[in-house]
């Protein structure tokens, strides 16, 4: 019975974090095409709340994962955490925690400032590459995470180029929207 409640919070959290992620890129729309310091601010605010659903889940599945790792997959013969789809998948969320800080702390200091009525650069701010390749890497490493554990590779290279692969394309997606209103 645990298990099974593992497992399927694990795949409601994989749900959550490409949810929570494309939330972001949606509302980033809206956000790049605000032109008032109170509008990005409202904006800004719904992608921080986009952004706490993305951190709740990857917290969720890393926990699930664990379990699962050493409740299903694991044996007296073998450790869970010697097979690809599960390990790249731990380093993947490690690395999925620091993009989250990065692109959360951006847009937390971008909300910031319009909540606190500073213009200066800010309509300039809410367009910059460097806030919207983060978020939209987010949605990418989920993406990959989600078919690394779906198609279980048994190679490491190939694990490791999904997902390397899918925050790569979705950053670079963000910076080429960067600069987009619509």
């Amino acid at each position: 019975m645990i298990d099974q409640v593992s497992l399927f919070l694990h795949v409601l959290a994989a749900v959550g974090l490409v949810g929570g992620g494309f939330m972001q890129v949606l509302v980033g729309g809206r956000l790049r095409a605000a032109t008032t310091v109170t509008s990005i601010g409202l904006w800004g605010q719904f992608a921080l709340t986009a952004s706490t659903l993305v951190l709740v889940s990857m917290v969720t599945s890393f926990l699930t994962g664990g379990h699962l790792a050493g409740a299903v997959w694991s044996s007296d013969e073998v450790s869970g955490f010697s097979l690809p789809f599960i390990t790249v998948g731990v380093v993947a969320l490690v690395l999925a925690g620091a993009v989250w800080w990065l692109a959360n702390a951006r847009l937390r200091r971008l909300v910031d400032r319009a909540l606190g009525g500073e213009d200066t650069r800010l309509v300039v701010d809410a367009r910059s590459p460097s806030l919207w390749g983060p978020v939209h890497g987010l949605v990418g490493i989920g993406v990959g995470l989600i078919w690394i554990m779906s198609a279980k590779p048994e190679r490491w290279l190939t694990a490791v180029v999904v997902v390397l692969g899918s925050l790569v394309v979705g950053w670079i997606t963000g910076l080429f929207v960067s600069t987009r209103t619509s």
